[in-house]
């Protein structure tokens, strides 16, 4: 009788062995799953580790919700002069919890984002020539680059510039002194992880569009003259639609560099399409 190992999937042997459809289904699953696993085990780990028992039980993920709002949040807002207060409220009884959900859910994300990340190259890996592979590794030490930077230009300057922003608009119909300007946790922590990650995932495209360009989808003449002004324009509104500051400062303030790279990605594109040329054996 034949014992059972562990199950295996195969793989092909070089880049050029095609493998049946069920074969790439079987290893994407046995990918996801590991995935979905490492996700669940660390979103676990997160939530309930305390961090301190010596008095109660306090998980870390309730002292890192309340760090990230206090960067973000100031004490109180001056405008002509005149001082309000700032306080963050509960609405109601269940919206604690809501909160460290989605501090959870940020930092499982960060976490196990190298992981899930690896599990992305090895499926696709087997289909890669050498110079294929070093030159996708490169392109996600850039991708993991641009999306830190991008998330932090999110939570370290458009976020507190946005909400202090709001608030002084909030602030300035109401008379000063003990009127207080109050925010809800619930609301608050979900702007400022929607503004980081969308800012961040957005920082990732200036990469695609370099990528699209070097393997030849698209024709890098597409960004110049009329079309890079244009791709201005697109992006301006972007960042205005990110960015739910009516002064446009924050926008600004995103668009600027965000354009910068994305122009740098197309410039470097067409130095890496003509070095290929050059080197190309004719």
């Amino acid at each position: 009788m034949k014992k059972e190992g562990k199950k295996t999937f195969r793989r092909p042997r070089s880049p050029d062995e095609e493998l049946p459809l069920e074969a790439h289904l079987e290893e994407l699953a046995e990918r996801l799953k590991k995935s979905l696993i490492v996700f669940a085990i660390v979103f676990v780990i997160i939530t309930f580790v305390p961090i301190n028992l010596e008095y109660s039980y306090v998980p870390l993920v309730a002292e890192a919700s309340r760090a990230l709002v206090s960067y973000v949040v100031p004490q109180t807002v001056t405008w002509m002069g005149k001082t309000y207060n700032v306080t963050i409220l509960y609405t109601g009884a269940f919206e604690g919890f809501s909160v460290l959900l989605y501090t959870s859910l940020l930092f499982t994300l960060i976490i196990t984002a190298p992981y899930i990340g690896y599990q992305v190259y090895a499926f696709i890996e087997p289909a890669l020539y050498p110079h294929e592979k070093k030159f996708l590794k490169s392109g996600i030490y850039a991708g993991v680059g641009l999306f830190v930077f991008g998330v932090a230009l999110g939570y370290f300057v458009l976020a507190p510039i946005t909400l202090r922003i709001m608030l002084l608009l909030q602030a300035v119909p109401l008379p000063p002194g003990s009127v207080i300007v109050g925010l809800t946790m619930n609301n608050l922590l979900s702007f400022i992880i929607k503004l980081s990650l969308t800012t961040g995932i957005a920082f990732l495209f200036p990469l695609v569009i370099y990528y699209l360009i070097v393997f030849g989808v698209v024709d890098a003449s597409k960004f110049e003259g009329f079309n890079a002004r244009l791709a201005f324009v697109i992006i301006m509104a972007a960042a205005a639609i990110i960015t739910p500051d009516p002064s446009g400062v924050t926008m600004l303030i995103l668009a600027v560099p965000y354009y910068i790279l994305f122009m740098l990605g197309v410039k470097l594109a067409k130095r890496t399409v003509r070095k290929k040329k050059m080197t190309r054996p004719s």
